[in-house]
Order: structure tokens, then C-alpha cells, then sequence
């Protein structure tokens, strides 16, 4: 029978904006007093000890290792004193001679008479322009790299903020400025963005088509009324594909969209039980499923690759590539334009190996990996995981992948 009051009650209120500038003051007031205390306390003095301990153990030229992309190599670094990073290009051929990786963002180009590296998204000025705080979550840099289109976190709304940048001019384009989007995948070279809208609910309902420089309102391609239903999209590696996931706790399916045509026919290629793994890639002709469904109604641990021509799609025409074998677990795999790459668990060993592409015609699938001649590339001792590394260009046969270690975690570059 009793009955007591919240008088924080009003901190749910998310989609009240008056609420959310009233938690602003709130917290800013919290953290002066708790400043305050810390203070009476001695703790700065501690705070600041720390600080300057942290500081001679940290890098302030901190910079991502430069990942190629066509004619670029692109990076993030961070500014001394900066809170956030900048993405930055330069030209991957002036990658050797020009290049220093101490002091990134130096060199000039004498025959272009400018310098060598492009700022393409200062997320410092980002900041600003959304009230000082504010945190990339999406980024795609079109084929013909001539935009970027990015979502940034808008506190005021509690969503995120979708825009494209022109990286020549440097420029905003105009539309599309969507708010509460959760996917992004280029179409048409670079001509059209593909992206998905959430409700107020947070969930993935809605898939529009932009084209870049129309003045046009952006077109609907579909919408999901249901509300057990999600959608989530990506683009194959190669461009030539969108992949629509549409998932429920029900079933899963996944359509093809091709990205030369986004407005077309979407395609049903697969279809399965609820809450999978389902990832498609597209080479020279062949669709690629990467998943975790159950075979024929039987539920796996463990993930396996399958295959179908893509002129003739559909959830039954997949064909397992490798048969099961006892002691071999298949953890990723990863594509570009001449090998697939397998990350493989035996035992407590794990393997990486490459695939030449495309198979064999004189090999009928499935069958064993030895078949395919897989080449195994030489790791470090003590390998506890790996996982792949940025490879955005399709058409390079240098692939990055991330191992570590109890004792180590490096960048490791395999050539095929």
C-alpha cells in the first residue's frame, strides 16, 4: 500500500526535446559537483599524476595504418589536443618516396603543387556543428571516390544524421539529409545512395533510393509495416550487387538488388529460419552465401560457404563449396577480384589460407579443400585470433587481416 514518487521520472522522456536539454544542465551540474568533491578530496592532484603518466606512453601522432583503395590510400589520424579524428587521403602513389609515417600529414607534391594529404572529414568541426559532442557510426566512400556519405549522432533528436560530402569541392550536397539512419550501400558508381530509415522505435523499416544531385524527393523502394520485421543492407565488394536482410524472429530472407539498376526487381535468393548469419558476396558470375542456417532442417554450431550462378538465384539453387570435415571449423572468409581468403579453426590451431578464383570448372562442388589446392600463409606462434582488416579494394591481391596473440596483436598483410 505504499507509494513513492520518481522525481526522475522525466529522464525517460527521450522523445521529449525539452527533457533532453533539461538532462544536458542536469548532468553538467553532476559532474561539477562530483569535480568539486574529487577536489576537496585531494583527487585532482592524483588525476593529474595520472594524466602525465598516460600521456609519455601514448602517441600524439596517433594514425591508422593507411588502408589502399584504387588510386588512394586512405587513414585516420589524430591531431594533437584534438578529441576526434580526421579522415585524410593521398595519392598511393606517391605512397613510397613522399610518405612519412611519424609525421602523416607532411609532404609535398612539387609536380601537383599542393600537398600530399587530403582532409576529407575534419570530425572535430563535425562536433561542433552538432553542439560540441558528436560520433561517427556509418561511413562509405563512393566507387569513384568523389563522395563520402556518413551519419553522425544528433543529441537533440537521439539519432543519427545522414549526409554526403563532396571530397572534391568539400561541400555538403544538399539531400539527401535523412535523420535515423541505420544503413548506407552506394549505387550506380557512385550516382545513387541506398540507405534505411528506423521508426521511433529504433527499428530498420524503411529502404529509400537517393540520387546524387537530383532535386527529386527520394524515392521509397520499400516499406515494412510489420513490427517484428527488420532491414539491414550491404554492398557486395565488387559494387555490382545490394544485399537486402530481411529478418523477423520467425524467418530470414535475403534479396539481391542490382546496384547498376537499384530501382529494378529486388531478387529472393535465400530464405531460412530466424536469427542467422547471412552474409552473400558476388565474383564474376557467382553468388557466395556465408552463413550459419541449419542444413535441411539440422542446426549447425559452426559457419560453412555455398554457391549459385547469379544469372539463376533463388533459396534453392545453393550448392555447399566444401564438404564437412571432422576437425576443420570454417570462421570467415573474405574475397577480392583473384582469391578468396579462409580463416580456418583446427583443433586449437588456427589456419590461414587462400583460394584461387575462380574455381576450378573441373572440380564439381562440394568437395574437400585439399581439392582447390588452398595455399597456407605462415603465422606467428600462439595465434589465439584472427580477424579481417579493412580490404575495401576488390581488385588488389594484398589482403590485411589482424592477429593476435597472448602476447602480441599485429597487422599482417598476406599477398596472394
Amino acid at each position: 500500500g505504499e507509494t513513492w514518487h520518481d522525481s526522475y521520472a522525466w529522464m525517460g522522456s527521450l522523445s521529449d526535446a525539452a527533457a533532453m536539454r533539461h538532462m544536458d544542465v542536469h548532468m553538467e551540474a553532476e559532474e561539477k559537483y562530483a569535480e568539486a568533491c574529487l577536489a576537496a578530496a585531494g583527487a585532482d592532484r592524483l588525476a593529474r599524476k595520472l594524466q602525465l603518466e598516460m600521456a609519455s606512453r601514448l602517441a600524439s601522432d596517433a594514425c591508422t595504418p593507411p588502408a589502399r583503395w584504387g588510386p588512394w590510400l586512405y587513414y585516420r589520424r589524430a591531431d594533437e589536443g584534438k578529441q576526434y579524428p580526421v579522415l585524410c587521403r593521398r595519392s598511393a602513389a606517391l605512397h613510397g618516396e613522399f610518405v612519412s609515417y611519424s609525421d602523416p600529414s607532411a609532404g609535398f607534391d612539387f609536380t601537383a603543387g599542393k600537398r600530399i594529404e587530403q582532409k576529407l572529414v575534419d570530425y572535430n568541426k563535425e562536433a561542433e556543428r552538432f553542439g560540441g559532442y558528436s560520433y561517427e557510426e556509418l561511413s562509405e566512400v563512393s566507387p569513384d571516390h568523389r563522395f563520402i556519405a556518413y551519419t553522425m549522432y544528433d543529441k537533440d533528436k537521439d539519432s543519427f544524421t545522414l549526409m554526403i560530402r563532396d571530397l572534391v569541392t568539400g561541400t555538403l550536397c544538399d539531400k539527401p539529409r535523412a535523420d535515423r539512419v541505420s544503413n548506407i550501400s552506394w549505387a550506380m558508381d557512385g550516382k545513387a545512395l541506398v540507405y534505411i530509415v528506423t521508426n521511433e522505435d529504433r527499428r530498420p523499416y524503411r529502404l529509400f533510393c537517393s540520387i546524387i544531385g537530383s532535386n527529386k524527393d527520394d524515392i521509397l523502394m520499400l516499406e515494412e509495416p510489420d513490427e517484428n520485421i527488420y532491414l539491414n543492407i550491404r554492398h557486395t565488394k565488387d559494387f555490382r550487387f545490394i544485399t537486402l536482410n530481411v529478418f523477423s524472429d520467425t524467418h530470414s530472407k535475403v534479396y539481391l538488388i542490382r546496384a547498376s539498376d537499384p530501382l529494378s526487381r529486388m531478387t529472393l535468393v535465400w530464405e531460412g529460419e530466424s536469427q542467422v548469419h547471412c552474409i552473400v558476396e558476388h565474383h564474376h558470375g557467382h553468388l557466395y552465401l556465408f552463413t550459419d542456417a541449419a542444413r535441411e532442417g539440422v542446426c549447425v554450431n559452426s559457419h560453412y560457404l555455398m554457391q549459385c550462378d547469379v544469372e539463376s538465384p533463388g533459396p534453392k539453387s545453393w550448392k555447399n563449396v566444401f564438404l564437412e570435415e571432422p576437425g576443420i571449423i570454417l570462421e570467415d572468409v573474405d574475397f577480392c577480384n583473384t582469391h578468396m581468403v579462409l580463416i580456418l579453426r583446427q583443433g586449437r590451431k588456427l589456419r590461414l589460407c587462400s583460394v584461387n578464383l575462380p574455381l576450378p570448372e573441373n572440380i564439381q562442388v562440394p568437395a574437400h579443400l585439399s581439392d582447390f589446392h588452398p595455399l597456407d600463409l605462415p603465422l606467428p606462434d600462439h595465434v589465439c585470433q584472427i580477424l579481417s582488416g579493412p580490404n575495401y579494394d576488390y581488385y588488389s591481391s594484398t589482403m590485411r587481416f589482424t592477429i593476435s596473440s597472448p602476447v602480441v596483436c599485429i597487422y599482417f598483410c598476406c599477398l596472394s
